[in-house]
């Protein structure tokens, strides 16, 4: 509990436990609209244009409009006939992270209307694959692009605190052993390879692996693909992946790798569906990391050609 949850607690006792606890959802909701409404009825333009040009969280994007989009098409043209790509809703069902994820709440910003901004992509696509499983047979195999919002703050000066990922997620029954789990590891590598491969020509990946199930399948992708393989140790592991996680880095100049692409398997659809035997394997990569792989534009040679003279025109014309 925050400093400020205290003091309030103290300023104005059970305030906590009665919207926590004694109103009900809709009752709830109705309030904080209201809350919302009466504050946004004080609001002047000029506090909207203060807003908008401190906080971190209005600020468009940075990168042209055009660079995402030449993205999203490799990605389409990479997951064809692989990954079936949706377009999310900007919102979730309130606790989509910290319910299904190992998170807190704090990775997301609540909304009035019992749900919250989407923070991660992953978390909706393995929402909507588990549904589809409680429905159909077929393994599952989803991708989306999304821009989402991460409110906590990282002292980084003049980062925003909104961003675009690039999800994908596979869900489907075990087969005993770990074969979905292998098949949905190499799915996923193969669209990372092939899409990043397209988009940053010349671009050189190196494979990072943490745990023991996946690490001879992710080895053979690895000598298959001729990219460099290196295990690592990630907390990651056990705290947010179900044993096995991945990354991965481009190789820099220097020769160390800058971080692209995090992945691996969840516990997310045993627990979505209610079935212990559903797996999952989900990733994801940060668009704005692949952008400032990119060789940078060369700036346009100035013109140095002579001004033509302007053309004279008759009187009583336009100028």
């Amino acid at each position: 509990m925050s400093d400020v949850i205290r003091r309030l607690e103290r300023e104005h006792p059970g305030l906590l436990n009665t919207l926590c606890d004694a109103l009900n959802p809709s009752d709830l909701q109705s309030l904080l609209i209201e809350v919302a409404r009466r504050r946004s009825a004080r609001r002047t333009p000029s506090d909207i244009v203060r807003d908008y040009a401190e906080s971190r969280f209005f600020a468009p994007a940075r990168s042209p409009v055009a660079d995402f989009l030449a993205w999203d098409n490799v990605a389409g043209e990479a997951a064809q006939g692989q990954f079936e790509l949706l377009e999310l809703s900007p919102t979730a069902p309130l606790g989509a992270c910290a319910a299904v994820a190992k998170v807190g709440q704090n990775w997301s910003i609540a909304t009035v209307r019992k749900g919250e901004v989407i923070s991660d992509p992953t978390n909706i696509l393995a929402i909507e694959a588990a549904l589809r499983r409680k429905t159909s047979p077929e393994d599952i195999h989803l991708g989306a692009s999304a821009r989402v919002v991460r409110p906590q703050n990282y002292n980084a000066p003049g980062m925003l605190a909104h961003f675009r990922l690039f999800a994908l997620v596979s869900a489907g029954h075990s087969r005993g052993g770990i074969s979905f789990e292998a098949e949905a590891l190499v799915r996923h590598l193969d669209f990372y390879c092939d899409a990043i491969g397209r988009f940053v020509p010349g671009i050189r990946l190196q494979l990072a692996v943490t745990g023991e199930p996946l690490r001879a399948a992710a080895q053979d992708f690895a000598a298959r693909r001729g990219i460099q393989f290196a295990e690592e140790e990630r907390p990651a592991v056990a705290s947010y992946y179900a044993g096995f996680c991945f990354h991965i880095y481009a190789e820099q100049p220097d020769g160390g790798g800058q971080q692209l692409a995090d992945g691996g398997l969840v516990d997310w659809g045993a627990r979505l569906t209610g079935n212990a035997k559903e797996r999952m394997l989900i990733s994801g990569v940060g668009v704005e990391g692949l952008l400032a792989q990119r060789p940078k534009p060369r700036p346009p040679r100035p013109n140095t050609a002579r001004a033509t003279p302007p053309v004279a025109c008759p009187a009583g014309g336009p100028a």
